[in-house]
């Protein structure tokens, strides 16, 4: 019988995470998970190893002697964890999932989720695309076995990943948002945060123009940091670029209402393929269940 503390693998999946992140707030980016749950997962593991395992106080962050002792055990114990799983899988799953996603999911947090699942699955192959979410929604079940989509809150379905304000965004270097009509790059029409742009505007009688329309969120990042119009982001794809503040209220940008990320899968049978990167995506993207952060001030970036 084992007696003693076990090393707990999300502990030590956040601890790998900060090392090669190199920081607590794009570990958390890289997990999909709030910066105070990965300081809270490294406290429980340096509690339960019963040492330091980072220099806090030096600035950038590095690890103790016993970090690094630590590190190399880390990496093999996933990597037995990732291999024990496949082991106890001895049926190759073979097939195509079909799957659509956020521009902030495709590009900022699957990648690497993706890349682990091949190595679980390596007869899997995942075709995901970035979408739309009104086109997502409507596809899912035809086109698509699993979606990560976009939803006003309270209307989503599946499992609730994510919540995020959604912001108006101008360049720090220009004043598109002084103009008549007011000029916006926008996502193509379905896009929740355009139909709330555009209902916000109509609200308060302003008119506006799109003049720069891309299924791209790059592309519009691009448009508004040169200043040709007016942005509507979640705060998570933008609140990292200096170059851009966002818009308040005193400057007549009414509050658009909260975001929130699901995962949902289609409504009818799945082939085990989609099962199978339906379940690992449960596991890895822990349901929310953290307050939504205090708001935004003005001019935060």
């Amino acid at each position: 019988m084992l007696r003693g503390r076990l090393l707990a693998p999300e502990l030590l999946r956040a601890f790998v995470a900060v090392v090669d992140c190199e920081g607590h707030t794009a570990a958390a980016r890289y997990l999909h998970r709030t910066q105070a749950a990965i300081s809270q997962q490294i406290s429980r593991l340096e509690d339960c190893v019963g040492t330091d395992l980072f220099e806090h106080r030096k600035k950038p962050l590095r690890l103790t002697d016993a970090g690094r002792v630590l590190l190399g055990y880390a990496r093999r114990l996933l990597a037995l964890n990732q291999e024990a799983m496949a082991q106890m899988q001895p049926d190759i799953v073979r097939g195509t999932v079909r799957m659509g996603a956020t521009h902030f999911y495709a590009t900022a947090v699957l990648p690497p989720l993706l890349a682990e699942f091949s190595a679980l699955y390596p007869a899997i192959h995942i075709d995901l695309q970035v979408g739309i979410a009104g086109e997502m929604q409507r596809k899912l079940g035809t086109e698509f076995d699993i979606t990560i989509n976009a939803f006003q809150s309270g209307q989503g379905h599946g499992v609730l990943l994510r919540r995020d304000p959604v912001v108006w965004a101008v360049s720090r270097r220009a004043d598109p948002h002084r103009k008549t009509p007011l000029p916006l790059a926008v996502l193509p029409s379905g896009s929740l945060l355009r139909r709330w742009a555009e209902e916000a505007l109509t609200a308060a009688g302003r008119p506006w123009v799109v003049v720069q329309e891309s299924a791209s969120v790059e592309v519009l990042k691009a448009s508004v940091l040169a200043g040709l119009a007016v942005g509507v982001f979640q705060k998570a794809s933008v609140g990292h670029l200096a170059g851009l503040r966002l818009l308040t209220p005193d400057e007549g940008f009414a509050p658009l209402p909260l975001s929130e990320m699901w995962l949902e899968r289609a409504d009818r049978e799945l082939p085990r393929a989609a099962m199978c990167l339906y379940g690992f995506l449960r596991e890895q993207l822990p349901p929310w269940d953290l307050p939504l952060a205090s708001p935004i001030g003005p001019g935060a970036a």
